[in-house]
């Protein structure tokens, strides 16, 4: 018989979702026929997916994802491949992200891994007003990303976060409250640190907007970039060594993750003390 056929799971997402479908197929120790008879398919449409000449339909990865007991992580990323508001440049960074090792992120805003389904729900809100997609097909999405954070041997993640991101009231004082408390749990992770830069501290440069850096398993790095409804995805090495450059410069500036905590807890007892006019 010969040997399966090499598959590049970082060459898209669909390369990706096929390299799932194969990986957990053969844990289980099934053969494409015998996993086909499990989802009313045929041997050559499970090697289709698992190539990624032919990706599957939403039905059938419903399917797929119950056969491999994959708990929904393939329909996941399924929503990924197919959700036309997300960019090809972010559909990228998105697979990338949830392979790398570390994640070192600098934000403007909370972050989508830290971010609770309120403060989603806020933020989503204003993009369906303005005609980027619905917030109950966005949701799933970002909750299926922050399950990376969840695994066994998660990534070492590092947030540095403009103060403004605390102070920005997105969705009003109880939202606020609950993604700050939120924050404050996350950064008792112990691979998980959250940095804030105060007012006042943060490089002129780091206003343009967030930036992300990914270690990927094989010690490659990769970053990306994002403004208002734009982002660029980086893989050549001096790009990223000046976004490195960048987020150590605004890192350096940063207080500790136990001041941090303090800091934040701070802003929670003063900012949010009364129900004030959310901005979204």
């Amino acid at each position: 018989m010969p040997a399966p056929k090499e598959l590049d799971p970082t060459a898209s997402v669909a390369a990706y979702l096929g390299a799932q479908v194969r990986k957990r197929r053969e844990e289980k120790g099934l053969t494409q026929r015998e996993l086909g008879l499990k989802v009313f398919v045929g041997h050559n449409r499970i090697a289709q997916i698992e190539l990624a000449t032919d990706p599957p339909g939403r039905d059938l990865i419903k399917l797929l994802d119950a056969a491999l007991e994959a708990n929904g992580d393939l329909s996941d990323l399924w929503q990924v491949m197919t959700c036309a508001g997300i960019k090809r440049y972010a559909k990228v960074f998105l697979l990338r992200q949830s392979q790398a090792r570390i994640i070192h992120e600098f934000g403007l805003v909370i972050p989508g891994l830290m971010q609770t389904e309120a403060y989603m729900r806020a933020l989503f809100s204003v993009s369906e007003a303005m005609g980027e997609g619905t917030v109950e097909e966005k949701l799933p999405i970002r909750r299926g990303r922050q399950e990376i954070l969840a695994r066994e041997d998660p990534p070492w993640y590092r947030v540095t976060l403009d103060e403004a991101a605390l102070h920005r009231n997105v969705g009003g004082r109880e939202v606020m409250c609950g993604q700050l408390e939120h924050l404050l749990e996350v950064n008792r992770h112990p691979r998980v640190a959250v940095q804030v830069v105060p007012f006042g501290a943060l490089d002129a440069i780091a206003m343009y907007g967030s930036m992300c850096l990914l270690t990927m398993p094989d010690g490659s790095r990769t970053a990306y970039t994002e403004g208002l409804r734009t982002g660029q995805f980086f893989e050549e090495p001096e790009d990223v060594a000046r976004l490195t450059v960048i987020y150590d410069r605004i890192q350096a500036a940063a207080l500790s993750p136990e001041m941090s905590a303090a800091f934040i807890r701070h802003v929670m007892e003063e900012r949010y003390a009364w129900d004030l006019p959310p901005l979204t």
